[in-house]
């Protein structure tokens, strides 16, 4: 298989960690403490003098240090800076009187590092170790009901203990839940997650069903969607404070009829909370459909839908209707699923639903002609972000001339698979493309054979009209640019990133650009 046509998944954001020289100092000094042993007695008075003086003297050394002329051309002086800073900032972590702090300055402060984590486990450990320090952070810690509000729900083994316990001291604070069982992230790597399970979880948590305001779901099989969808749409209590959800069905098939929970006995739990999704603004739905007529989906400020067969998405009215009645829509994502497209043209043709306050729009795993028909479905002039993600066929240029004019305020570009053509009239197209897009700043793009490159490198005045000789003779080319200056093609682009791409083409981009942005 060519690895240039290979589907790559969704773009990632940051995927290179960059930090600054006072996070890594910070991380040097934390490693240090860390593996230092366990205080067990408060330091005596004596103690504590003794290290305020050694703090008051690194010091006044520190700013010796820093006023000697030699500093910068003395190796032995840059090392014995950098160790004073080091110990002092230990001795000053150690010194300062933690516990004389007022309660609700110790709170933000355990709020910050318990939400500063990088993973769903670090948060839930760093929780418990604010608890076991001592009786003042136990207590500090068990009553803060805001530390506990966000619970992820991925611990089987023990049979939701600890997850309970979050949900007890969590008290009437809003719910962001998430439960977790897909094939990358599950505990009992052996046995998915079944419907019983989702059964059990669900008749912990709906219990607070007026307090749940995110409801992540991330599992492999239909079963446990079922339920979870079933159970939603028979709670007797209201959602009050729901305003994300997102349902993500990772596995396979598409469409399901059993065995066990057929659909056909689940179609009443496919209304989304029995319709009552008022506050509900933020929707992702991956792997799985709704009865779209019978949903209230309106004031969105998100919308994701991934992975639907083309028969399951909603009608192009109630997609329409979705879309006007959700004026501040800020992303649309349409990655292998969306409305479904009329098998004829209607007779008066739908103008596009206006989105002014669009943001980011992506577009992937579908053919050319449905991601046509889906952008022509908006008009949305004030988007920022836009990812073209994986697109069916080996032309895309007729997706390119669609999208020509219709997103002069772009500013990140990302593009996975593209490929047109090598003719001459897909290179105008493309150019005519990013010459409607000038204020792009940054780019991503993957898996693109090196002709994709060219017209980012060409002179726009070759391009900017249809009726210029395509391809010109060389003294039609001299006489087009005998008029004006160049016209450069994305004039205020600032960087680019660059994945599974041929080292050459990387090369020749970034000469080209340098050598056009000198004329």
């Amino acid at each position: 298989m060519d690895h240039q046509s290979t589907p790559l998944p969704p773009p990632l954001i940051n995927t290179r960690e960059r930090i600054t020289w006072e996070q890594f100092e910070n991380r040097q000094i934390f490693d240090y403490l860390r593996n230092q042993p366990d205080p067990n007695a408060p330091d005596s008075d004596e103690l504590i003098l003794s290290n305020k003086e050694l703090a008051a003297q690194l010091k006044v050394r520190i700013a010796q240090f820093l006023s000697s002329p030699q500093l910068p051309n003395q190796r032995s002086n840059l090392i014995a800076l950098g160790e004073a800073y080091c110990k002092r900032k230990i001795l000053l972590w150690r010194l300062f009187p933690f516990n004389d702090l007022p309660v609700e300055i110790v709170i933000n402060i355990f709020r910050y590092a318990v939400w500063s984590t990088h993973s769903s486990s670090g948060g839930v450990l760093s929780r418990f170790r604010l608890t076991w320090v001592c009786k003042r952070w136990r207590h500090i810690a068990v009553h803060d009901q805001t530390l506990w509000n966000t619970i992820s729900i991925k611990d089987p083994k023990i049979s939701y203990s600890r997850s309970k316990l979050f949900f007890e001291r969590a008290g009437t604070t809003p719910l962001d839940l998430r439960i977790e069982d897909d094939s990358k992230t599950r505990v009992n790597s052996d046995r998915p997650m079944t419907g019983d399970d989702m059964q059990r979880i669900m008749d912990i948590f709906i219990t607070k069903s007026g307090q749940i305001r995110v409801f992540i779901v991330i599992v492999e099989m239909w079963p446990p969607i079922l339920v979870f969808l079933d159970t939603l749409h028979k709670s007797s209590r209201p959602f009050r404070q729901l305003e994300r959800v997102e349902i993500h069905r990772t596995g396979r098939p598409y469409r399901w009829d059993g065995p066990g929970y057929p659909l056909s006995e689940y179609q009443h739990a496919l209304t989304l909370c029995n319709g009552d999704t008022r506050l509900v603004n933020n929707l992702c739905l991956n792997g799985i459909h709704l009865n779209w007529d019978k949903c209230r989906l309106a004031n969105l400020t998100s919308l994701d839908l991934r992975r639907m067969p083309p028969d399951l998405g909603p009608s192009l009215e109630r997609f329409r209707e979705i879309l006007e009645s959700s004026p501040n829509l800020k992303k649309l994502s349409l990655d292998g699923a969306g409305p479904v497209q009329p098998t004829s043209a209607p007779r008066c043709p739908y103008p596009p639903v206006v989105l002014p306050k669009l943001e980011s729009l992506v577009l992937g795993d579908t053919f050319i002609a449905y991601a046509i028909f889906c952008a022509g479905t908006i008009h949305a002039p004030n988007v920022r972000e836009m990812t073209l993600l994986n697109l069916v066929g080996e032309d895309h240029a007729p997706l390119l001339k669609a999208l020509t004019g219709k997103f002069p305020e772009l500013l990140i570009l990302t593009l996975y698979c593209l490929n047109v053509q090598k003719i001459p009239q897909n290179g105008r197209i493309m150019a005519q493309w990013l010459l409607s897009m000038p204020k792009v700043k940054f780019m991503r793009v993957a898996a693109m054979k090196s002709h994709m490159f060219m017209p980012f490198l060409g002179d726009g005045r070759l391009h900017i009209t249809d009726d210029l000789p395509l391809p010109p003779n060389p003294e039609e080319e001299a006489a087009i640019l005998a008029n004006g200056s160049r016209i450069n093609v994305l004039p205020n682009l600032e960087a680019i990133e660059v994945q599974r791409i041929d080292i050459d083409s990387v090369v020749n981009f970034v000469h080209g650009r340098s050598n056009s942005e000198c004329h």
